[in-house]
């Protein structure tokens, strides 16, 4: 009998071992442990994220004021979420992976007015070449709002008609690249909404390609902050919507036209991408920024200090996250002992090279992988 209670103190005095030894691997910050996953599984598995921000951080949303919030001291995950004033919808993602790192009502339903345009870039771009010439549809002369001033039967490139668009913001130019890829503004707002909901953005419906109001033609934060993702693995996209200044020629005639966008001035490492109003619509902007290896993307709809709130919500993602390469965070010991890397299914597309892939995660968290 005292041999049995012996072995069953012994017993569990393992098993409490083995639960203490695991919580130190799986808990411990990166700073103190690497890699921040050391477990066998089996091959196929999926990722998941624990909380990303702290949850008393983020219940200060909406407690301080514009000033406040300028001022609030950041550590770390600890950072004061911004606070946008009167805003509809706002987020920030990181592009690659197209996680959220911070939003409140990113899923409310606004009118987008010349974000659109981001979508309106992102069809033509996949559809003409940039070197094609455009003849100016009389449809496209005389649009009401923004404007590069086109007129009918005038020549002019994709490439040019797209710096109108994207710095600018050029009704007409969206018009002009919309008839040019489809015939007409109907077939082209078809175009818009099958791509919006092929690349996961699901609770908007476009009706024209320049955002003039309708009642019809809405977006969410969420949603075009991933359209503005899809565009950003364009190259010819980031280079036009990175320009502040661009030469272009109507009918031969050259003209430099500036960007709109006062982020490529005012924050470090901004690199995108598109401002919007109108009367119904509010303030919108869509930001992106790029330090290193990550790549930022912000959308405030109706926010009347877009630009401050905008540069909190960058601030705030390049403050309190950071890229880990899949490769070094999810590693898993052979039987042998061998260290190789951890066959997974990502919760984004997963190519061949998918151990050059990274992830965004707070600092204080890490990544944890299940069996299917």
């Amino acid at each position: 009998m005292k041999n049995s209670n012996k072995f069953l103190i012994t017993f569990a005095f393992l098993i409490i071992s083995l639960f203490a030894a695991n919580g130190f691997i799986i808990n411990s910050s990166f700073d103190e442990f690497q890699p921040r996953f050391a477990k066998s599984i089996t091959n196929y598995a999926k990722i998941e994220n624990t909380s990303a921000v702290k949850q008393d951080a983020i219940n200060k949303l909406g407690e301080i004021g514009t000033s406040d919030a300028d001022d609030a001291e950041k550590s770390g995950s600890e950072a004061t979420p911004p606070a946008c004033k009167g805003g509809s919808g706002k987020v920030v993602i990181e592009q690659s992976s197209r996680r959220v790192l911070f939003g409140d009502g990113e899923d409310v339903k606004c009118y987008p007015a010349s974000t659109t345009k981001v979508l309106t870039a992102l069809v033509a771009l996949k559809n003409l070449p940039l070197d094609r010439v455009v003849t100016v549809p009389k449809e496209a002369a005389g649009v009401e709002g923004s404007s590069i001033y086109l007129k009918a039967g005038q020549k002019i490139t994709v490439e040019d008609l797209l710096y109108g668009l994207m710095l600018r913001s050029g009704n007409d130019a969206a018009t002009a690249l919309a008839i040019e890829t489809a015939g007409s503004v109907q077939a082209f707002a078809g175009m818009m909404n099958d791509m919006a909901k092929e690349i996961g953005a699901k609770n908007s419906n476009f009706v024209n390609p320049h955002g003039l109001h309708d009642d019809m033609h809405y977006s969410t934060a969420r949603d075009l902050a991933i359209i503005t993702a899809e565009a950003y693995e364009l190259e010819d996209f980031k280079r036009i919507v990175s320009s502040k200044l661009k030469k272009i020629a109507v009918d031969g005639e050259e003209v430099v036209i500036a960007n709109k966008n006062k982020l490529l001035k005012l924050f470090d490492g901004a690199n995108g991408v598109k401002t919007g109003y109108t009367k119904k619509s509010g303030r919108c902007l869509i930001g992106g920024a790029k330090r290193e290896d990550m790549q930022l993307i912000s959308v405030v709809l109706n926010c009347p200090d877009m630009w401050n709130e905008s540069e909190k919500l960058l601030d705030f993602g390049f403050e309190n996250f950071d890229m880990v390469p899949l490769d070094s965070a999810l590693i898993t010991q052979t039987d042998e002992g061998r260290l190789r890397p951890v066959e997974i299914s990502a919760p984004y597309d997963v190519t061949a090279d998918w151990k050059d892939m990274y992830y965004p995660l707070a600092k204080d968290e890490y990544l944890v992988v299940h069996a299917a």
